[in-house]
Order: structure tokens, then C-alpha cells, then sequence
């Protein structure tokens, strides 16, 4: 949890948002997991599991990335290729109306991402 919170806090003003998913168990008691580690972007709890089965969320924890314009663009992407994606896709030319990134780099290894995720 400690890297997550250091990857938050030293690229949000770059314009990463994260959104914590929290599985179906143990859910009564994410609150105040959430305010004892001093967690800063949202946690929601998907009590039902829909999240997680739509997105196709098969190990925890589990990273989706969505780009700038709503495109989920990484599925079940591996913990040690999280950074380079999320730098990856902060380097996207935001104004230019170009997908391309700022810099040649090659993209992290990640299953496809779901056509038509379910909310």
C-alpha cells in the first residue's frame, strides 16, 4: 500500500487519479483501514463483486489503467510493470490530440483489455 500511496502523491499533479477497489470481503472494515494508513485518493467497497468480475480482476492486488480520454488501455497489469505504465501514459501529449508519447518507450507487458467492461 505504501508504494501506491507514494505513486499517488508524486504524480497526481501530473494528473494521475487513482481509485481503490476494495473486494467484497472484509469490507466492513475498509474504513478504517483506509484512515489508519491515511489513504488520500477514494476507496470504494465492491460489495457485490461486479467490479472485480467485470473488469476481469483475477488477483489482488490488481492494476487497470485508463487513460486521459476514458480508454482502459492495461488489464491485470503485473506489480513490477505498474510505473512504467503509469509514466507511460502521463507522458501522452495531453493537448496535442496525439496518443503518442512524448518519448519513444516501449509499452509495459499487460493482458488485452476487456472490449466491453460491465459497470
Amino acid at each position: 500500500m505504501s508504494h501506491l500511496k507514494k505513486l499517488h502523491a508524486g504524480n497526481k499533479d501530473k494528473g494521475l487519479v487513482l481509485i481503490g477497489i476494495h473486494s467484497k470481503n472484509g469490507g466492513d472494515r475498509m474504513p478504517a483501514f483506509v484512515e489508519k494508513e491515511k489513504i488520500d485518493y477514494p476507496v470504494a467497497h465492491d460489495h457485490e463483486g461486479k467490479t472485480v468480475k467485470a473488469y476481469g480482476g483475477n488477483s489482488y492486488p490488481d492494476y487497470f489503467l485508463i487513460d486521459r480520454k476514458g480508454v482502459l488501455r492495461f488489464a491485470d497489469l503485473a506489480n513490477a510493470e505498474l510505473d512504467k505504465a503509469v509514466t507511460l501514459l502521463l507522458a501522452e501529449n495531453e493537448g496535442s490530440g496525439s496518443d503518442a508519447p512524448a518519448e519513444e518507450e516501449t509499452e509495459p507487458e499487460a493482458k488485452p483489455a476487456p472490449e466491453n467492461p460491465k459497470e
